[in-house]
């Protein structure tokens, strides 16, 4: 296992640097033009990508979080008409609860899905060629293990 020296240290806080800041400035312009904050568009995407709805406890797992910071978002995106909860019990789970799209939230995900993707491509992917991405890809690979 390679040693942890100055310049891993560097290279690892150079990357959180900078994607926190690439996630700040998607999420100011999301919310400004769209109004619609980063979290709740990944969010939007994950139960899209689910096929429009999925387990609250799935929803917890696709974003890295905690159930109640998930379930105070989901409070204030159902306020919105953006998703729709209801109570799913399971042989193993009495308590569980799905979460669904609503036509609303569908519509808005189209539209910031657009947004989305110009800016993804002006403060990350226009900035790498294709051998920096199989590179990126490689690394990430491993570090996902």
């Amino acid at each position: 296992m390679p040693r942890l020296d100055a310049e891993r240290i560097d290279l690892w806080r150079r990357f959180c640097l900078l994607s926190s800041g690439i996630q700040r400035h998607i999420d100011r312009e999301l919310t400004e033009e769209e109004g619609l904050p980063l979290t709740w568009f990944d969010a939007l995407t994950a139960i899209r990508a689910a096929g429009g709805e999925m387990r609250v406890h799935a929803l917890c797992e696709a974003l890295g979080e905690v159930p109640s910071s998930l379930s105070r978002r989901l409070d204030r995106m159902e306020d919105e008409g953006l998703v729709r909860r209801r109570a799913t019990p399971q042989p193993d789970d009495r308590r569980a609860v799905t979460v669904s799209l609503t036509a609303g939230g569908r519509a808005i995900w189209r539209d910031a899905n657009v947004r989305y993707r110009r800016l993804v491509q002006q403060g990350f992917a226009q900035h790498l060629t294709d051998t920096d991405i199989a590179a990126l890809q490689r690394v990430w690979g491993k570090l996902g293990r």
